[in-house]
C-alpha cells in the first residue's frame, strides 16, 4: 500500500480498481478501462485508461488548484501512474462510461 502524508493520492491498484488515498479514500471498481474520466472538486478531470501493458494511466485533461503532480507508471517496474493533490479536496467522481467535453478558448 502506498502513504500519503497530506492531500490526496490516485492510482490503480489491480487490474479492476483505482485507489483514492489520504484525504479521500475511495475505491472505484472497473474492468478494461479505456476511456474513463476522473473529476474532482478542485476542477481538476483526468482521463483514465488500463493500457495494454497492464498500467493504470491517468492523463491530465484539465489542472485544478490543488493539482500537484504525476508520477509516471512503468512497465519494468510494475507501477501505476501515481496523481497527487494539495490537502483541500472535497470530492471525486469516476465514470467509465461519461462523455467530457471541454473548451480550450
Amino acid at each position: 500500500m502506498f502513504e500519503v502524508s497530506s492531500g490526496t493520492m490516485v492510482t490503480g491498484a489491480s487490474d479492476d480498481l483505482i485507489e483514492i488515498a489520504g484525504e479521500l479514500a475511495e475505491e472505484f471498481n472497473s474492468i478494461d478501462c479505456s476511456d474513463g474520466v476522473m473529476a474532482f472538486s478542485d476542477g481538476t478531470l483526468l482521463d483514465v485508461e488500463y493500457d495494454e501493458d497492464g498500467i493504470w494511466r491517468f492523463r491530465l485533461r484539465f489542472k485544478g488548484a490543488l493539482y500537484d503532480k504525476k508520477v509516471e507508471g512503468s512497465v519494468s517496474d510494475d507501477t501505476n501512474d501515481e496523481i497527487y493533490f494539495k490537502p483541500g479536496l472535497k470530492w471525486c467522481a469516476f465514470s467509465d462510461e461519461m462523455q467530457v467535453e471541454i473548451n480550450r478558448e
